[in-house]
């Protein structure tokens, strides 16, 4: 038997796959994956779908390795690294700015997972499994794994990862579920016949590692590779499921069906019978209906490719539970080509490389001499003109005998070679092209100078992108559903789990307690799940905060009925006491119910009384206000009643005046004919006087 240190020394010196949370104890014997006749069929059958699945995708496999190492820098081509050994081979990587402007776009956005009722579904349940699994997602710190899938998608076209359900701690027999990353992408062979982007139609697949020999020994000392014939050992060694320096284990996950008995009840619910049919009738009621109806299982056997290793693992499930993201993908006369921005960067970037290597070579083997002089020129200066350079005295002798510009001439620098520099901005600009990113998206400065170009063109690099984010959140959502889908499962007894709320508050609850009616039961109903994406909650609080200071600010009375959520929203130490303290001088109406229940009922009396002397003031000041009116409108009266009677007598003073005035300008009227008319009685009478004097010829004459 091993002591314990022996023990403690073995343990730190496991490998990746010892992580995964699978019992490893030997499988039963006589154990026949179900489906075979032998375990050896099994074998040869799991043998023959991995290498048509590797076959398949030998070409993008290959492809993707390649984009991967050119991603890490690994970008010179092999003949012209040979042809150019012990000449200059710069590597400028800027792949990785353009990949990390997308994984930073991603990183932006936050995604939520939200579940929906569906048939027998209940609101608040769904709202229970939400925040389940928005705590499941935090506990597996799911972002890392996610955001390690996408950065994978966008290189590679390619990247997966995988949901696991595991023992909460090591000294308990609870189990919770996992988001679980993959590092590498290459290491899940996927079913050569799944088309979804997720890998939700996949019947079957593998993830793949390949242990060193002494540990395999160790780990599995019942399989020994070396116990095997020579021929199957020559088999496995071309298949390479075993190797000169270790073993290749795989978790072989594939899809099965069982036809089980479905059940309608009385009460309309519809279940799955297996033994408990009177148990179900004493809570649903006499059976309707009933049909046999295939239900799919997502089964795993850890293997190698001469044994079973483990297994089997089963979960309800309608899907593999790894989740594969996709880059683009397009399908050539039924051969499906996938790739990330990395695989058409790759020449652009090879030629930049080379012509930046071409052009450093040029400036290496310029001649260093600086001046051009006959013998006797320089004659007894030769060492000071050699280490001109090296001192700062900037008297330079020469001899006698130099003549400037002679026999004795200054050398122009090295020139750079406009072409080469012409093409490797020419090979920058391919890079951009190729990808649909550019400098506005990189946050270099181009000809763009106004914000809304700037917008414009970065948005146009979003769009060149948006594959890769839409296949991203889909992924996201399949896992998603995978946890929805466990959740029945796992959390199946009476248990009390922690739960995460929309506004990150971290609660706890008993769930599946029979005893307890308003314990939730997560095994029943049935649930949707959807997806949401946008800024984090942090940042919408802080938004919130913001627009209900402005609110505030324009209506000051929104703190007398909602002052504990301003000061909720707000972020600073106390911000929480602060809004405990308000929502107790809230009048109990604007309250919910569950708020109106932690007051305590001496507060709400005080409350009421509160409530019933603002109201009493209020009633004081309107009637005081009505009175004030009142007296405002007869002292108005009075005035206009006075100025009233003073226009009355001035106008009838006026009207007197102007009665005078007209009669004396009749009389005078009058006077002034009486006059004219005397005039011009007189005037005719003194010509008739004139006319009786005058001679008889005189008159004639006239």
């Amino acid at each position: 038997m091993k002591d314990s240190k022996t023990l403690d020394k073995e343990e730190k010196d496991v490998r990746p796959v010892d992580v995964l949370k699978f019992e490893t104890k030997p499988v039963k014997k006589g154990y026949v994956p179900e489906g075979y006749e032998t375990v050896e069929d099994f074998l040869e059958d799991m043998r023959e779908e991995y290498d048509l699945d590797v076959d398949y995708e030998k070409d993008n496999r290959e492809e993707a390795l390649q984009d991967k190492k050119s991603a890490a820098g690994y970008q010179r081509d092999p003949d012209v690294l040979e042809q150019r050994k012990g000449l200059p081979c710069l590597v400028i990587n800027s792949v990785p700015q353009f990949i990390a402007q997308l994984v930073g776009d991603w990183r932006e956005n936050k995604r939520a997972v939200k579940v929906l009722p569906a048939e027998e579904g209940d609101k608040d349940l769904a709202d229970v499994r939400a925040d389940l699994v928005r705590s499941i997602e935090t506990q597996s710190r799911a972002d890392r794994v996610y955001d390690s899938a996408f950065e994978s998608a966008v290189q590679c076209g390619d990247g997966a990862f995988r949901v696991s359900v595991e023992y909460s701690r090591d000294d308990v027999f609870d189990q919770d579920i996992f988001v679980r990353p993959i590092d590498d992408s290459l290491s899940v062979v996927w079913d050569r016949l799944s088309v979804d982007p997720t890998g939700r139609d996949a019947r079957h697949c593998f993830v793949e590692d390949l242990i060193p020999a002494k540990e395999f020994d160790r780990k599995w000392p019942d399989s020994k590779p070396s116990e095997l014939s020579s021929g199957m050992h020559a088999r496995l060694l071309s298949s390479k499921w075993i190797e000169q320096d270790g073993v290749r284990v795989a978790e072989y996950w594939r899809m099965i069906e069982r036809d089980r008995f479905l059940v309608l009840f009385e009460d309309g619910s519809i279940r799955f019978v297996d033994n408990d049919l009177e148990e179900l009738m004493d809570k649903h009621g006499k059976p309707l209906k009933s049909r046999l109806a295939p239900c799919s299982y997502a089964q795993m056997h850890l293997v190698t490719g001469f044994d079973i290793l483990a297994g089997p693992y089963e979960y309800r499930l309608n899907r593999v539970p790894v989740i594969r993201m996709s880059g683009r993908v397009v399908n050539i006369a039924g051969e499906r080509i996938r790739y990330g921005i990395v695989r058409f960067m790759r020449d652009p970037v090879r030629l930049r490389n080379f012509n930046r290597s071409v052009a450093a070579e040029q400036l290496g083997y310029a001649p260093k001499a600086q001046w051009i002089a006959t013998e006797s020129a320089v004659e007894g200066y030769e060492d000071a003109l050699r280490k001109a350079h090296l001192t700062r005295d900037p008297l330079i002798k020469v001899s006698d005998d130099a003549i400037i510009g002679q026999n004795i001439q200054r050398l122009e620098p090295p020139k750079w070679q406009t072409a080469l520099h012409q093409e490797a901005e020419a090979n920058v600009q391919d890079m951009k092209d190729v990808t649909g990113i550019h400098d506005a998206s990189l946050g270099i400065k181009s000809n763009e100078t106004s914000g809304r170009a700037i917008n414009a063109r970065q948005r146009e690099g979003d769009v060149a992108a948006i594959t890769y984010y839409d296949n991203g959140n889909a992924a996201v959502l399949e896992a998603g559903d995978v946890i929805n889908q466990l959740i029945g499962q796992i959390y199946d007894g009476t248990r009390i789990i922690r739960v995460i709320g929309e506004d990150e508050k971290i609660k706890f609850l008993k769930v599946n307690d029979p005893s307890d009616p308003r314990s939730p039961d997560l095994s029943v109903g049935t649930y949707d799940v959807a997806l949401s994406t946008g800024a984090s909650y942090t940042t919408r609080r802080v938004e919130a905060a913001q627009a209900m200071m402005e609110a505030v600010q324009v209506w000051p009375q929104l703190l007398e009925v909602a002052g504990d959520l301003v000061a909720k929203a707000q972020d600073w130490p106390g911000a929480d006491d602060l809004a405990e303290r308000l929502k107790k001088t809230i009048p109990p109406q604007f309250l919910d119910p569950e708020d109106q229940q932690e007051v305590d009922p001496q507060t709400q009396q005080m409350q009421l009384e509160m409530q019933a002397l603002v109201q009493e003031n209020q009633q004081l000041k309107l009637d005081r206000k009505v009175d004030f009116r009142k007296l405002e409108i007869d002292t108005y009266n009075a005035q206009t009643q006075r100025i009233r009677a003073l226009s009355d007598n001035m106008v009838d003073a006026e009207l007197s005046e102007r009665s005078d005035i007209q009669a004396i300008l009749d009389g005078g009227l009058k006077l002034t004919k009486a006059e004219m008319e005397l005039d011009a009685h007189e005037h005719n009478k003194e010509m008739a006087e004139k006319q009786m004097e005058q001679p008889p010829q005189a008159a004639a004459q006239q």
